[in-house]
């Protein structure tokens, strides 16, 4: 029997995997032990934290891979290049391709020496795409090594269920400080305590960080972790001194975060030009955060009442993004879109459309009150100024002013005696 394997590979099920189709058994091992020798080398570079050379060694193993699985797809270690193209794939950010290679390695070679490693890698592969976190549990089956409660944590935690994440950290304790992920692990520890709200536990985990041999920019990070404990402490003035003492390249990732958090410190004290400047620095840094600054920077130019500021933001993020973000622009975008459109307006029921838009969207009271006290005093409408005078005493009985919505119903009734409006304004005033 012949089974298909991902579209262009071909495979038998039993003997052909101990057997190489090319004569040339040297020149194929040689393939096989120069993709195992990068692979070593690559693994190396991870654990030493090495990222500067290692793009184009994850470029060169997906080329040695491809290259094996292409020309000896018959050869006994054809399961172990599977699985390091799928590795190649996932260090380079491929998510899907990657998940599609472990996926397959997984399906035909279930018992294989590297099966448990590439449960690992696919459970990896679903916890940092955003799209498969769900599937990470099933991914590792029943493996449950550290590295395996890791990605567990790791994947409850950025789907939000915080105590989740708790549960499998916890049962990784007495990780020893040799152990590749322990540095991740307290890292990851540090951010689940504090979204848990327990800065007490967050610091715990952050000291024990600092106490480990760290490089430069580790050390930003664990200061930067610091900060975000003081600010969930209510220290403010702290973190600010703290995250702005950080040194990041401009534009970087990195400075784009941190300039959000500077932001939201800077709303809280009421600086809104602050808040802006430092909302500005994210949204054109290459942070994922950015996109969360220009949602925040629209809605400040929302109740700033600069509403083409507004939708120029929102616009961006829906044009720019991709998920929630651009779920979340979308909303606000639909409302600014339609009172672009009636700017201009003079149609009546339009005019009244938009005195709605500012008060039920855009929070905009006054120019509410000016466009319906328009409508009743000098457009005349048997339809809409009516509506217009009720909408008023309802605006007015928010505002505590219960005179001026008495004279408003007087208004109503004297003016358009027959108006269906007069038991709705009866109800709203008791009388």
């Amino acid at each position: 029997m012949r089974v298909k394997v991902w579209g262009w590979l071909s495979v038998g099920m039993a003997a052909p995997f101990l057997t190489c189709a090319n004569p040339n058994l040297g020149a194929y091992f040689n393939t096989y032990y120069n993709l195992r020798r990068l692979a070593k080398k690559i693994e190396r570079a991870e654990r030493k934290g090495d990222t500067l050379n290692l793009k184009p060694k994850y470029d060169s193993l997906e080329v040695k891979a491809a290259y094996l699985i292409k020309y000896y797809p018959h050869s006994k270690y054809l399961p172990d290049a599977i699985f390091y193209l799928g590795l190649a794939y996932s260090r380079k950010g491929q998510y899907e391709k990657a998940a599609k290679k472990f996926e397959e390695f997984l399906t035909y070679f279930p018992t294989h020496p590297l099966a448990e490693r590439a449960r690992i890698e696919l459970a990896r592969v679903y916890a940092l795409d955003p799209r498969f976190r769900h599937r990470v549990s099933d991914a590792l089956g029943d493996v449950r090594t550290p590295e395996a409660l890791y990605w567990l944590a790791y994947a409850r935690y950025m789907s939000g269920d915080y105590r989740g994440a708790a549960h499998y950290l916890s049962r990784m304790a007495g990780l020893g400080k040799k152990n590749p992920i322990y540095k991740k692990f307290l890292l990851l520890a540090v951010d689940v305590y504090t979204a848990l709200k327990e800065p007490d536990t967050a610091e715990r985990f952050l000291n024990e960080y600092l106490e480990l041999e760290l490089k430069p920019s580790e050390r930003k990070l664990a200061e930067e972790k610091r900060g975000d404990i003081l600010f969930l402490s209510g220290k403010y003035d702290e973190a600010e001194k703290v995250y702005s003492s950080i040194d990041h390249p401009p534009n970087s990732a990195e400075a784009g975060r941190l300039a959000l958090k500077l932001a939201r410190i800077s709303l809280i004290k009421g600086d809104t030009s602050g808040a802006l400047k430092h909302l500005e620095r994210s949204a054109n840094s290459a942070a994922e955060e950015k996109w969360e600054a220009r949602l925040l920077m629209g809605r400040l130019k929302l109740l700033q009442g600069d509403y083409n500021g507004a939708a120029l933001e929102f616009d961006r993020v829906y044009r720019g993004a991709s998920g929630r973000w651009r779920s979340e622009a979308e909303k606000v975008k639909v409302i600014l879109d339609e009172w672009r459109r009636l700017q201009t307006a003079k149609d009546v029921e339009k005019v009244y459309r938009k005195a709605e838009i500012y008060f039920f969207y855009l929070g905009d009271m006054k120019a509410a009150d000016s466009i319906w006290r328009f409508i009743a005093d000098s457009i005349r409408d048997e339809r809409f100024s009516p509506k217009a005078l009720y909408a008023l005493v309802y605006l007015n009985l928010l505002k505590g002013d219960t005179a001026e919505a008495v004279n408003l119903k007087r208004r109503l009734r004297d003016e358009y005696p027959n108006s269906g409006f007069h038991r709705l304004v009866s109800d709203l005033l008791g009388i």
